[in-house]
């Protein structure tokens, strides 16, 4: 028995190593990759002037599409696209809720994060960057809170958020893989001007990216 186990651990030794090798093969300095992106998020909102407003914490979505590129080699032996920095650009359409007493103020918005990587180990790394934001609509038209009423229907503005995280890719044969992390999203304009109230979040989220350049 203890000969079959040692036959069946050389034989699996000489697979890992010729997998290996067939994900080496063609093998290119940079490593492109492109696939849908879904995540999930508290929003919490900040006020200035609006001292009458007591925000509370609200859940939120986004969908859509992620690029993400990694470049050079970890170390000689390394294969093509396992180096230490990468990036990430993504395309998103995002639903934010903030909670305003047993009230919700809602945001469709368009989210274009560009975020830098350092890959500390081969799977794990660091992310920070920025987050331009363009707000498409509010919801509900008109928000009723202690006695006045806020006009949220035609909230329209620009942020650009200050971007953090951690991301762990798990890679699949070479040819795909699984890209989770966790950021932090920090608002640093206003929704509008009449409206000082900056948009924050932590998002947690999951693309699958099929290589385009291995």
């Amino acid at each position: 028995m203890r000969k079959h186990l040692l036959l069946l651990l050389f034989a699996a030794l000489c697979c890992n190593g010729l997998l290996a090798q067939e994900e080496c093969e063609d093998d290119r300095p940079l490593r492109m990759a492109i696939g849908p992106k879904v995540g999930v998020g508290l929003d919490m909102g900040s006020h200035s002037n609006l001292e009458n407003l007591k925000f509370g914490v609200g859940f939120g979505y986004q969908v859509g599409a992620a690029f993400n590129a990694q470049f050079g080699r970890r170390t000689e032996m390394s294969c093509g696209g396992t180096g230490w920095f990468g990036l990430q650009i993504e395309a998103m359409y995002s639903g934010r809720n903030i909670k305003l007493g047993s009230s919700r103020l809602g945001t469709s918005c368009i989210e274009v994060p560009v975020l830098a990587q350092l890959y500390f180990t081969p799977n794990f790394a660091l992310q920070a960057g920025a987050t331009p934001v363009f707000v498409l609509k509010g919801t509900p038209n008109e928000l009723n809170y202690e006695g006045a009423t806020y006009g949220t229907g035609k909230i329209k503005g620009n942020d650009v958020m200050i971007t953090a995280g951690l991301a762990y890719k798990a890679r699949f044969n070479g040819n795909s893989a699984l890209l989770i992390d966790a950021r932090y999203n920090m608002g640093m304009s206003n929704l509008a001007g009449n409206f000082d109230t900056k948009v924050s979040s932590v998002m947690l989220s999951l693309s699958y990216l099929f290589n385009i350049v291995k």
